[in-house]
């Protein structure tokens, strides 16, 4: 079983990590498109319409901006697989495990520099 980058198929994990970066980037665009314009909703006996929609509204925004983050962290593997330096913890230096870049090849950070961010 591998136990480091250098061991796992980054040509694979690029792919991977690009179709990803793809996925996240249509989502955080449907999420953050401007609503319909809606000329029923007022302040007559139906305000509750208007409350649900500003809180979907800000529901939306909130996984918008957790994409954000995930796209971030993707592009971020993918420059340390275009500079060589995939693998490695952006912290401490270590070398990042193969499982845990299996599980999540956006890691740049190792298990316990990432414990640490928490």
């Amino acid at each position: 079983m591998p136990d480091s980058a250098a061991e796992l198929d980054l040509r694979a994990i690029e792919q991977r990590l690009r179709s990803r970066l793809v996925e996240t980037q249509g989502q955080i665009a449907e999420l953050t498109k401007p609503p319909e314009a809606v000329a029923d909703i007022g302040f007559g006996k139906r305000i509750g319409d208007g409350t649900n929609e500003a809180i979907s509204r800000f529901n939306e925004v909130g996984v918008a901006n957790d994409l954000h983050a995930t796209g971030e962290r993707i592009e971020r593997a993918l420059a340390k697989l275009e500079d060589g330096t995939y693998g490695t913890c952006d912290e401490c230096g270590a070398k990042i495990v193969a499982g845990r870049l299996r599980a999540a090849p956006e890691s740049a950070l190792c298990m316990q520099c990432a414990q640490r961010e928490r």
